[in-house]
């Protein structure tokens, strides 16, 4: 190739990627998930928790799920208590097949409990003797941790 061509060629190519911006430029940094969801990581957290609380459930370890619960429940209840009502929860249910999280939410307020730091989550549960249930928790946080202050299925 002669010099005077591929200087031809060389000023064609960097002439036509003047005209365009980079990509990169064009499309901006992508989102963070700070930007998506500024509370991701507390849910995330909580998720990390209820799915412990819900472990015990799974392996009908009731009282030994109190130690996953705040003060909202300790208030009202003792591990014996808590794990006889706990318990008349999942009566029927049969053992855990699938379970797979719908939705975690952040907010300050819940039903029945005093304004503070919550995460509500949804799971679409499948039991041996219940197909499709709807699991719902509600976390607080204290002192650092997510504690299990509701759980309700439907």
């Amino acid at each position: 190739m002669s010099r005077s061509l591929f200087r031809w060629l060389a000023a064609a190519v960097l002439a036509a990627s003047l005209g365009q911006p980079p990509l990169r430029a064009q499309q901006g940094p992508p989102p963070t998930g700070a930007q998506q969801d500024p509370h991701a990581a507390d849910e995330l957290a909580a998720q990390r928790q209820a799915l412990g609380f819900l472990g015990y459930l799974d392996q009908g370890r009731f009282a030994d799920s109190y130690a996953y619960t705040g003060m909202v429940i300790r208030a009202q209840l003792d591990r014996d208590a808590f794990s006889t009502q706990i318990q008349k929860t999942r009566v029927g249910t049969g053992a855990l097949q699938t379970r797979e999280l719908i939705d975690a939410g952040y907010t300050t307020t819940v039903s029945g409990a005093p304004e503070g730091q919550y995460v509500v989550l949804h799971y679409h549960a499948s039991f041996a003797n219940r197909q499709d249930a709807v699991e719902t928790l509600w976390l607080s946080l204290a002192k650092g941790y997510w504690r299990v202050v509701g759980y309700n299925i439907k």
